[in-house]
């Protein structure tokens, strides 16, 4: 989203904090109030900064039930529908606005255009508008942080060009540089973002935002220790401030430290509850410290806080429920998460392939071959090879090693530029099968094939990682006699 701090500098006015008091007090007592339809919008507008939808969607509803005219209500309405999916009914609300000629309505129609990806039409919008206010800065502006948020980047560079021939760059004005700190870490540039929030912290060194901003670029190229102290500076401003504090919990997570990300997601969670912006990297924590039940519980409080979730997502969780059911070693109960999922999204991959493994879990197996062929037919190509992969560390989850060496050579004969992981795999399966002459076989191939010597992290295993640094002694050394 363009950094645009019009309205959070608003939000923390005291006359807007009355009057949000006054509505919640309403809410809370159920006594009916009367507010403008500009104070109703600028209410949802405050929740919907908040990832609360729900409380967003009641306010702007209340707001139309008030001023069932109200271009502005209208216009968040529509747009909110849209971004959840709800394409028509958001034209149908936007029909409803006596005004067409209004700026505003011209982008939410561009918006709807965007959409439905004739992208053209709602260039010729845009141009339009432009031309009719002479291609001021503030329209280019506009214009540039509406294909942001629509993530069009080809269009956003093209207006971006457009007001650098105006004049405009980020070494002169504050609000390109913002914007263009927005299009770098969009499409994937950190390292002239970086750059960009320098020169903004060289003019405003307490500014929150370029702090936290910067701190996302860092973390976005592994910079660690820099992301770190971006991040004190940010809490230095501002100790709660709750967008420095996820950035350290993702920094935290990227560090394998799980228990302090959890921490603070934990920490985060009571301002985020009702949306799902912080539930997955929490899921994620516990799962890469094999905490199954923590990551299933936190699942099941994700659905109940969150009950107005798209099918897509709710098949996501149901999804991840599965998993923690397959690690508990609950293939029962996975299983009918897992129907629930692909009843939202039956041809959700991922979810195909779990249900193939609980199937495996259940000694179902006929079951599971054949979801296992579906998930590699309705697979592109460039995917195969991490599938397999995937079928082949369940089964090694499951202890069934026989299973997990079929798989893995699939992926030595048909993927050699892969096929180190699945060595090393093959020869953890053959360790725990008390086959050594064939696991000493395959870390001596691993060690030709790489002359990489790694901590085994299936097994976690001392004499298992003694016998791989053995071989990779004894190697190196016959190739200083040879």
């Amino acid at each position: 989203m363009p950094m645009n701090n019009d309205m959070s500098s608003y939000f923390e006015d005291p006359e807007f904090k009355d009057i949000l008091a006054k509505y919640e007090g309403m809410a809370e007592s159920h006594t009916p109030t009367y507010f403008d339809a500009e104070e109703l919008t600028d209410i949802a507008e405050y929740y919907a900064s908040h990832n609360e939808e729900q409380k967003a969607e009641e306010a702007i509803d209340f707001a139309l039930r008030l001023h069932p005219n109200n271009t502005d209500a209208l216009i968040f309405k529509s747009r909110s529908l849209y971004i959840k999916g709800k394409l028509s009914e958001a034209y149908q609300v936007m029909n409803l606005i006596e005004d067409h000629s209004d700026r505003e309505v011209k982008f939410l129609k561009a918006d709807l255009l965007i959409e439905e990806r004739r992208i053209e039409e709602a260039e010729a919008i845009l141009q339009e508008l432009a031309k009719s206010e002479n291609e001021s800065f503030e329209v280019l502006m506009d214009i540039v942080m509406n294909y942001l948020d629509s993530n069009q980047g080809d269009y956003a560079a093209k207006w971006l060009e457009t007001l650098r021939e105006k004049g405009y760059n980020e070494t002169n004005s504050q609000p390109f540089r913002d914007v263009w700190c927005d299009y770098c870490m969009t499409f994937g540039y950190p390292e002239k973002a970086t750059e960009a929030f320098q020169l903004s912290l060289n003019e405003l060194p307490y500014s929150l935002p370029h702090w936290n901003g910067i701190a996302k670029c860092y973390l976005a190229q592994n910079k660690f220790e820099e992301t770190h102290e971006a991040i004190d500076f940010a809490l230095a401003i501002d100790e709660n401030n709750s967008e420095a504090l996820e950035v350290k919990g993702f920094c935290q997570m990227q560090n394998e430290n799980y228990e302090e990300a959890i921490a603070i997601f934990q920490r985060l969670l009571p301002e985020y509850s009702h949306s799902s912006r912080i539930y997955p990297p929490l899921v994620k924590c516990y799962m890469d410290l094999e905490k199954p039940q923590e990551a299933k519980d936190t699942c099941l409080e994700w659905l109940k806080q969150c009950p107005k979730l798209s099918g897509f997502e709710k098949s996501e969780i149901y999804s991840y429920i599965a998993m923690c059911c397959f690690n508990l070693y609950q293939a029962q109960e996975g299983m009918k998460y897992i129907d629930a999922a692909l009843d939202l999204e039956p041809g959700y991959r991922g979810a195909i392939l779990q249900k193939a493994m609980l199937h495996v879990q259940l000694g179902e197996n006929k079951e599971a071959h054949h979801l296992f062929q579906k998930v590699m037919d309705i697979s592109p190509d460039d995917e195969q090879s991490e599938i397999i992969y995937n079928v082949a560390n369940s089964y090694f989850f499951l202890h069934m090693y026989p299973e997990t060496i079929e798989w893995c050579k699939k992926i030595v004969q048909s993927y050699p530029d892969e096929q180190i992981e699945a060595l090393h795999m093959i020869a953890c399966s053959y360790y725990s099968m008390f086959d050594m002459e064939s696991c000493l076989k395959y870390l001596a191939l691993i060690w030709e094939k790489s002359n990489h010597c790694f901590e085994d992290e299936y097994l976690n295993d001392k004499r298992f990682n003694h016998m791989f640094a053995n071989i990779a002694h004894l190697s190196r050394n016959k190739r200083q006699e040879e």
